[in-house]
């Protein structure tokens, strides 16, 4: 019998996660599917998209944070709420580009960056310990659910649509904060959370732009 080394093992564990990792929405209804589109001024329509990038870049990272908190979980349950909450996020995916779209807008060209920064930074704050991913779960919602209402303020009143796939983002953000929190998240600490917001920045600036 060949003995694996701890590599070969790591690669090992790699492939048979990223096998699961083909992540598909819930199949939840488009929130503004019923909603009748405003007509919006072209300054309006690119400053929404402007926003919604943001918040569709903010989803790309959520998948890899999913996904690296998951790669080293050996709890078949642990790693199936994971990623079950992933794909709940692949809907906010999913209408987040659906909006862009019926904007004639654009995703980000950054998003593999995020894509893969996030799995990273989900593996090492991880470090195969499910509390630890729970903590840095609920840290990153509560982040976005505060970044969601600033930009609610920002879509004009009129554009029903929008504000109705934010507002429907937001309750569904909060309450994977609150299901982390229940299974014993572990607060992650104060610089930790200084780092998140830098992170965070960035990206959302940088989205915003391309």
């Amino acid at each position: 019998m060949i003995k694996l080394s701890k590599f070969d093992n790591f690669l090992s564990d790699i492939n048979e996660i990223l096998n699961d990792y083909d992540i598909k929405s819930t199949g939840k209804d488009y929130p503004a599917k019923d909603i009748a589109e405003t007509n919006l001024s072209e300054s309006q329509k690119k400053e929404i998209v402007s926003l919604m990038r943001v918040n569709h870049s903010g989803e790309v990272a959520a998948q890899g944070l999913y996904i690296g908190h998951s790669i080293f979980e050996k709890n078949k349950e642990n790693r199936r709420s994971l990623l079950h909450t992933a794909s709940e996020e692949k809907n906010h995916l999913e209408w987040c580009e659906k909006r862009i779209s019926e904007l004639n807008g654009n995703t980000s060209i950054l998003n593999p960056i995020w894509f893969l920064g996030s799995i990273a930074i989900g593996i090492i704050s991880s470090k195969g310990k499910y509390n630890r991913s729970l903590g840095f779960i609920e840290e990153t919602e509560k982040q976005v659910s505060e970044h969601l209402d600033n930009h609610l303020k920002k879509i004009p009143v009129e554009d029903k649509k929008t504000i109705t796939i934010l507002e429907k983002m937001k309750s569904e953000e909060e309450m994977h904060g609150l299901k982390a929190n229940e299974q014993g998240a572990q607060e992650v600490s104060k610089q930790t959370k200084k780092i998140m917001e830098l992170v965070s920045e960035i990206m959302k600036k940088t989205s915003y732009l391309i």
